[in-house]
This record gives structure tokens, sequence and C-alpha cells, in this order.
């Protein structure tokens, strides 16, 4: 193709056509600046799609992050469950010298709610390179891995700090303390030893005022991390992709069906308005004369609700419907009309 061209070139000037050349020449110019932009445009097309498909493989490795910190939430949330269960038995006085030591020591161990930021911080080491509709994302990623992360932070610090509140370990106040460590609680002196204690109740109080700041922050990551792994999802295109069982936050109403109506007070603290549980919107409420409170499924027939709350739904033997709503330090027991 060259040596055609150039055989033009030579012709025009042999026949001294001076100006067909000039006029040839620059049309050739033009030619070649054509096809160095197209050549351009191609390659910058190819690095885009190939940035494109670099920021997509990132954000899926987001959403996998995600899956796997949501299930450590729904592990937090559990144990605070077990652990409101064994603060009730001590509020109650509940708790006997037949009690296992675990029972008659709530207040002992912690729990750490970590977050996977690989994803997030591949993310912002290419920030540089993110197409414009990503761009949508950042404030609920920032949120979400700054703000909130701050907060975990701090809720994992202290729940640790008050499992080892030296205001109320009897090591420092019981010269007999060590003796029953030693035996790991298990003797029937040391499990009267453990419920003789009296900061028992003010005890578990403190711990689970710090547990019940872990398990809301948690379920607050939850939710939003739910939120944004099916924004990535629209934005990826996956519309027709199943979503993973642990994103589920939604009731089910044929579970709920029969629990659904009004509620009076049982047993706890008294409530101060009538209150009903209903289904909208293939939503879950508890409904007041003044709002409505969603409630997000948790596992079973155990939900969760604004600070940390656990509302769980059962029936008894006879067949009565109950709503029991604590937070690890007040309970209500609702039965049904």
């Amino acid at each position: 193709m060259i040596k055609f061209f150039r055989k033009i070139r030579y012709d025009l000037m042999g026949k001294n056509k001076a100006g067909k050349y000039f006029k040839y020449a620059i049309g050739e110019i033009f030619l070649v600046v054509i096809g160095i932009l197209i050549a351009v445009a191609i390659n910058d097309a190819y690095n885009a799609s190939k940035n494109e498909q670099k920021i997509k493989t990132i954000l899926t490795q987001i959403q996998e992050d995600i899956l796997i910190d949501i299930k450590d939430s729904k592990r937090i949330f559990k144990h605070f469950i077990r652990k409101d269960s064994m603060a009730y038995k001590v509020y109650k006085d509940l708790l006997t010298v037949e009690s296992t030591p675990y029972e008659l020591r709530p207040y002992d161990g912690f729990v750490n709610f970590s977050v996977n930021r690989g994803g997030y911080e591949r993310l912002m080491d290419n920030l540089e390179n993110l197409p414009d509709k990503y761009s949508v994302l950042m404030p609920r990623l920032n949120g979400l891995y700054t703000v909130t992360q701050e907060d975990i932070t701090d809720s994992n610090a202290t729940l640790i700090a008050k499992a080892d509140d030296s205001r109320y370990n009897r090591a420092y106040i019981d010269p007999n303390h060590a003796e029953h460590q030693f035996n790991n609680f298990t003797t029937k002196e040391a499990r009267q030893y453990l419920l003789d204690d009296p900061f028992l109740k003010n005890r578990t109080a403190e711990y689970m005022k710090a547990f019940r700041s872990v398990a809301f922050i948690s379920s607050v990551f939850r939710f939003e991390a739910t939120e944004l792994y099916h924004q990535i999802d629209s934005l990826l295109g996956n519309h027709g992709s199943k979503t993973p069982e642990v994103l589920r936050l939604s009731a089910n109403k044929d579970d709920v069906e029969s629990f659904l109506g009004d509620y009076i007070h049982s047993e706890g603290l008294e409530i101060r308005q009538r209150l009903s549980l209903i289904f909208e919107n293939n939503e879950l409420f508890i409904k007041t004369e003044d709002n409505q409170t969603q409630l997000y499924w948790h596992q079973d027939n155990f939900y969760f609700a604004g600070r940390a709350a656990i509302i769980r739904l059962y029936k008894n033997e006879k067949g009565q419907h109950f709503l029991k709503r604590s937070n690890g330090i007040i309970t209500q027991i609702l039965i049904k009309e």
C-alpha cells in the first residue's frame, strides 16, 4: 500500500503537476491523521473495556466480602440472643445452684465484629479509573467502610473493656475467687459463690448494654451492606441472578400469618399503647398509635428492629401466640388477643 501511494507521488512530480501533488500530499496526511485517531480510539476503547472489567471484578469482590461480613453479623446477633436469654434468668432470679457455670456468668467473654475491607481498599486504589456510572456507589461505600467502621471499632473496644471491668471483678475483693476459678466454677460451692455475687445483676446489665451496642452496629452494617450489595448487582446488570439467602431481611408471610393481629401485655414492662403486628407491602411491622417499626428477619422465628431489639414470635403448648421483645436489659412479653 505504501509503495502504491509512493508511485502516485512520483508520477505527479514527474509530470510537473505540483498543485495536484500538494493536494494529494495534504489528503494523504489527513488520511494518516484519521488513521492515527482511529487507532487511538480503538486503543482507548480497549483500555476502557479492560479497566471496566477490572472495576467489575473489584465490585464483585466487595459483594463477596459483604456476604462474609453479613454471616458474621448474623453470628453476632445469634450470640446476643443467647446472652439475652441468660441475662433474663439473672434479672428474674431464675438461676439456682444447679445452673451451669456458663449460665451463672452471662457477663463472661466477648465477641468481635470485623469487616473485610479488601475489596473496598482495592477500589480506593483504583479510584482514578472508576467509570462515572459507578460513582453513585461512593457515598454508601464510604459511609459503610469509614463512618460505620468507626462505630464498629468503638463498640468492640467497649465490650472488651466491660468484659474485664475491674469494678466488678471479684478477683480483687474475694480471696477465694482463685480457688473456684481453678476448678472452672464446676463445683457446687463455686456455683453458689457465683450465685451469691452481690453485683451479679449490675455486672450483667452493664455487660449487656455493651454487647447490645455491638449487636446494634453489626445489624446496621448488615442492613446497609445488603442495600449496597443490591445496588452493585443492579449496576453490574445482574438482574436475573438469584439473591443469596444470607441477604434475606423480609419476613415470610406464611411464617407470620397466624401471629398477625393485636397484642396486650402478658409479662415484663407494661406497654403504653395498643400494639399490632401487621404485614404490609411484603414487610412485617409492629404498629402503635404513633408509629410503626419494621421488623427484619434474622433466623427461624427471630427478628430484629431498632437499637438491637430482639423480637421472637412463638406459641405455647396451648396454641396461644406470643410476641417477646427484649434488648439485653428490658423484656416485654405480649399475648395475642
